[in-house]
C-alpha cells in the first residue's frame, strides 16, 4: 500500500486569463502601432513632397532665360541650403542645351537628369537600404523671343536621412505611449479578473471550510451562473450526510439484532465443559469477532469525506492516559511527541482506532518504553495529511515476517497471535484513507510502525 505521488498542479484560471490577455493586448498594441508608424511615414513623405514643390518655387523664381535660350541663375536661390554643401538638399535643372545644379550638390553624385513634359510632375520615394534619394520633377517651357519654346525640367533631390530625425521621435514617443497604455489595460484587466472571479474564490473558501468541518453547506447568494454549482454541491452534500446517517444507524442496529440472538445461544448452551460444548463455545465467539471485524470494516470504509478537524494532541494524550492505566502493572513509559497545532481532517473514531491499536500493540508487546510521534506529510498544504510513528524496545519483527504480518493483518476475519488483529483494524483505516504503512527497526530496539493518511 502506498502513497500515490501528487500529480503537478495545472495553472489556475486567474493564470491562464492574464497571460491571454497580456498576448492579445501585445498582438493589438502591436498592430496598432504598425500601422500608425506606417500612417506617419506616408504622412511625412507628404509634407516632404509639399516641401519639395516650394523649393521648385524657389529655383524657378531664381532662373531666366536670355534671347538665346541659355539659363541664367540669380547667385541666391531663395534658401540658403541650396547653397550649402551637404545640406541634403539639391537642385538641378536641365534644359536641351544645358544643366544647372545648386551649390549643395558639391561633391555629391547626383543621379542623372530626366526631362518630363512640360505641366507635368512626379514624385518618388527612396529608401536607406538603396542610397537613393527622394525625387520631384517638375516640368515647365519658357518662350523665346523668336516665338520658340524651351522646354526645362527642375528636380528636387532630399537626402533620406532628411526624414530619419522625425521617424526617430515620432516611433520612440509611440511605442513608449503604448507600451504604457499597455500596462494600465494589463492592470485594468487583473483588477477585472479579480473582481470577476471573486465568486469563484468564495466558493473555493466555503469547500475548504466545509473540509475542515467549519460549514456544513454552501451559505449566501451567487451570481446566476454559479447557482446550479451551488445548488447541486449543496444537494450532494445533504445527500452524503443523509446516507452516512443511514447507513451507520443501519450498521448499530444490525450489531443489535445479531448481538442478542448470539447472546441467547450462548447462554442456551450447557455448562457440561464437555468438548462438543466448548466447540459451540468456541464457534459463537469466533461469530461474534468476526460480525464485530466486518463491521468495523464497513464504517471504517464509509467515511465522510469533509469530516471535522481532530485534535491529534488532544486524542493521543487521552489514550496515553487510558493505556497507562491499563498497563499500570507493566509500568509502561510513553513519550509522545506531537507536531504543533497538528490536525487530522476525518473521523475522529477513526483515527482512535488507528492509533490506540498501534499504541496498544506497542505497549503489549514492547519492554516498558513507547514513543509516538505525529507530524504532517511533507506538502505545500498542511492539511493534506499527517504521519503517525510508534516505536518499541520490545523484541521487534523479523525483516521476513513484515510482508507476511501485513497480508495477515488485511485478513481481519482470522484470529491471528500477536500484531495480526490490531493491525487488521489499522489497515483497513489506512486503505480508506489511501495511505501507506510500513513495518522497520525501531531505535529503541524493537518494532517501528509508520502510518501515513491522506486526508484529502
Amino acid at each position: 500500500m502506498s502513497i500515490n505521488a501528487d500529480q503537478k498542479k495545472p495553472f489556475s484560471l486567474r493564470f491562464r486569463l492574464v497571460v491571454l490577455a497580456v498576448l492579445l493586448l501585445t498582438i493589438s498594441l502591436g498592430l496598432v502601432g504598425l500601422a500608425l508608424d506606417a500612417a506617419f511615414h506616408r504622412s511625412s513623405e507628404a509634407g516632404l513632397k509639399a516641401r519639395m514643390e516650394s523649393f521648385v518655387y524657389l529655383v524657378l523664381a531664381a532662373t531666366e532665360v536670355n534671347d538665346d535660350g541659355v539659363l541664367v541663375f540669380a547667385e541666391e536661390p531663395g534658401d540658403p541650403r541650396l547653397n550649402q554643401p551637404g545640406s541634403g538638399i539639391y537642385a538641378s535643372l536641365s534644359g536641351d542645351r544645358d544643366r544647372w545644379t545648386s551649390a549643395s550638390s558639391l561633391g555629391i553624385n547626383l543621379p542623372e537628369p530626366v526631362q518630363i513634359q512640360t505641366g507635368k510632375t512626379e514624385f518618388t520615394t527612396a529608401s536607406d537600404e538603396t542610397g537613393n534619394y527622394y525625387t520631384f520633377r517638375y516640368g515647365v517651357s519658357w518662350e523665346l523671343p523668336q516665338g520658340q519654346m524651351l522646354p526645362v525640367t527642375v528636380t528636387i533631390f532630399v537626402d533620406p536621412q532628411e526624414l530619419q530625425p522625425e521617424f526617430h521621435a515620432f516611433r520612440s514617443g509611440l511605442w513608449q505611449s503604448l507600451a504604457l497604455v499597455g500596462l494600465i489595460l494589463v492592470l485594468a484587466q487583473v483588477i477585472l479578473l479579480a473582481l470577476g472571479l471573486r465568486p469563484l474564490r468564495r466558493i473555493s473558501e466555503d469547500i475548504s471550510g466545509i473540509e475542515s468541518g467549519r460549514l456544513e453547506r454552501l451559505e449566501g447568494s451567487f451570481p446566476k451562473e454559479l447557482e446550479p454549482l451551488q445548488r447541486n454541491l449543496n444537494h450532494l452534500l445533504d445527500t452524503e450526510q443523509a446516507n452516512q446517517s443511514r447507513y451507520r444507524n443501519a450498521l448499530d442496529s444490525l450489531a443489535h439484532s445479531i448481538k442478542t440472538p448470539l447472546s441467547v445461544i450462548r447462554s442456551s448452551l450447557p455448562s457440561d465443559g464437555t468438548p462438543k460444548t466448548v466447540a459451540m463455545e468456541n464457534a459463537v465467539a469466533d461469530m461474534q469477532h468476526l460480525i464485530a471485524t466486518r463491521l468495523q470494516r464497513a464504517a471504517t470504509s464509509a467515511r465522510r469525506s469533509n469530516a471535522a478537524a481532530v485534535d491529534v494532541k488532544t486524542q493521543l494524550e487521552r489514550l496515553v492516559s487510558s493505556l497507562k492505566r491499563v498497563y499500570s502493572q507493566k509500568l509502561i513509559n510513553i513519550d509522545v511527541m506531537i507536531e504543533p497545532d497538528l490536525a487530522f481532517y476525518g473521523e475522529q473514531r477513526d483515527f482512535l482506532e488507528l492509533a490506540g491499536n498501534l499504541l496498544d500493540n506497542a505497549c503489549k508487546y514492547g519492554d516498558g518504553q513507547v514513543r509516538i510521534s505525529a507530524q504532517k506529510l511533507d506538502s505545500k498544504d498542511s492539511r493534506v495529511g499527517i504521519r503517525l510513528q510508534v516505536d518499541d524496545n520490545g523484541p521487534g519483527i523479523a525483516g521476513d515476517e513484515r510482508e507476511e504480518l501485513l497480508q495477515r493483518g488485511v485478513r481481519g476475519d482470522e484470529r491471528v497471535e500477536g500484531h495480526g488483529l490490531g493491525l487488521a483494524i489499522v489497515l483497513e483505516i489506512v486503505s480508506a484513507y489511501h495511505g501507506e504503512i510500513t513495518i522497520n527497526q525501531s531505535e529503541l530496539g524493537g518494532a517501528c510502525l509508520n502510518v501515513s493518511l491522506k486526508t484529502r
